[in-house]
């Protein structure tokens, strides 16, 4: 049908009368001439700022984000794209470790010495996939490295180095279920892994406590601590010594429960939860187990503890937090916490929770400042890039 209209047109232009032409063409020429020049002049296309002129270069190592908020963020130069975790020590807040995929079988570790602005590669690891990285928060060069996933019972293994990255070492427990990853911690220089289990522990977490230079105990007894099946694990964390660990039931109401150890699960005691209205959770701690942020059920109310949660700070109500699937940080220096959400990041500013930036944050990290925290993210490109808050 196309082509036929498209006929049509130009066998109708073909029958114009050639006086016709030739009596008024040469006015029509002159104005056309006249028209092509006023409009050129006028029109963008003709400046070097214009849509045809290629786009002006952004700084070399910034980009920046979308409104509503002007933000630099910055790369951090020296790494590749495929980082999949990012970890800062509580010992030295120089220093940083960075896990990279390399293929199936190995990945590289990267580390930092000045907050994350220059990356060098230290290491290589076997392993598929470092999901999740960890410092030492008494020594910054003993880091560990895991995967997510124990897909079959039996021996479940992980990677630690105590130089920094430059040489590995494997530790490993046994697991009488599949399961994975829930959550890691520290107490002191000992290493805390959770592990949600399946199969006929469904519902229950096994806690393994793995010291330096030491094999890993289980705190749980198939799957239980203290005689009680734990199905989410929220929070593992102490100090001098002493284990604490945080879940609930999994129900809508999400009961909390905290237990403490001081002989690696031979007795355990248990922990009072001293958060405002006691309805909130620990949720996420700082390595050292000195700043930590609890959190209601429905993620909107929040509190702070400075002291290892001794006493807690009710923070402003977070009205933007409908995402049970949240991700809550805390620097170990400053205190500095924030939310992560679909929607972008959240910190406390003039007394109301307030949106700092687009992004969902990575990971958090100090920067030298005593109020204040490095922001890190990952932007369209896959590229690990930081801003400071």
């Amino acid at each position: 049908m196309r082509k036929t209209k498209a006929h049509a047109r130009r066998r109708a232009r073909s029958t114009t009368s050639y006086s016709t032409l030739f009596t008024v063409g040469p006015v029509l020429l002159v104005v056309a001439a006249f028209l092509i020049i006023f409009v050129l002049a006028q029109s963008p296309l003709s400046s070097t700022a214009g849509a045809s002129a290629p786009e002006p270069t952004k700084p070399q190592g910034t980009i920046t984000s979308n409104p509503p908020t002007t933000e630099k963020w910055t790369v951090a130069k020296g790494l590749p794209t495929k980082v999949m975790r990012l970890a800062f020590s509580a010992a030295d807040a120089n220093r940083g470790y960075a896990s990279v995929f390399v293929n199936k079988q190995s990945q590289a570790l990267y580390t930092t010495s000045d907050k994350g602005a220059t990356w060098q590669q230290t290491g290589t690891l076997s392993g598929p996939v470092g999901d999740f990285i960890s410092t030492d928060p008494l020594d910054a060069q003993d880091v560990v490295v895991l995967f997510a996933y124990a897909p079959m019972p039996g021996e479940y293994t992980f990677q630690r180095s105590l130089d920094g990255g430059k040489t590995w070492s494997t530790q490993s427990t046994t697991l009488t279920t599949t399961g994975q990853v829930s959550q890691i911690g520290w107490s002191g220089s000992t290493f805390l892994l959770g592990m949600q289990l399946d199969g006929q522990l469904l519902g229950s977490s096994a806690v393994v406590a793995f010291p330096k230079g030491g094999p890993g105990a289980h705190l749980d007894v198939n799957g239980k601590l203290n005689g009680q099946a734990i199905k989410h694990l929220r929070l593992l964390t102490g100090s001098m010594n002493k284990i604490v660990v945080w879940g609930d039931d999994g129900s809508s109401a999400q009961n909390v429960t905290g237990l403490a150890t001081r002989d690696t699960g031979k007795s355990w005691a248990a922990q009072p939860n001293a958060t405002p209205g006691g309805k909130l959770g620990p949720t996420a701690s700082s390595d050292d187990g000195a700043a930590l942020v609890a959190t209601s059920a429905d993620n909107q109310q929040i509190a702070l503890s400075t002291d290892g949660g001794a006493s807690w700070t009710a923070q402003p109500p977070l009205s933007s937090a409908q995402n049970a699937n949240s991700a809550v940080y805390v620097t170990a220096k400053s205190k500095k916490a924030v939310v992560a959400l679909d929607s972008g990041t959240y910190a406390v500013k003039n007394g109301k929770w307030t949106r700092i930036t687009s992004k969902s944050a990575a990971n958090l990290s100090d920067n030298g400042s005593p109020n204040g925290a490095r922001l890190w993210a990952y932007d369209a490109q896959g590229q690990v890039i930081w801003l400071d808050d």
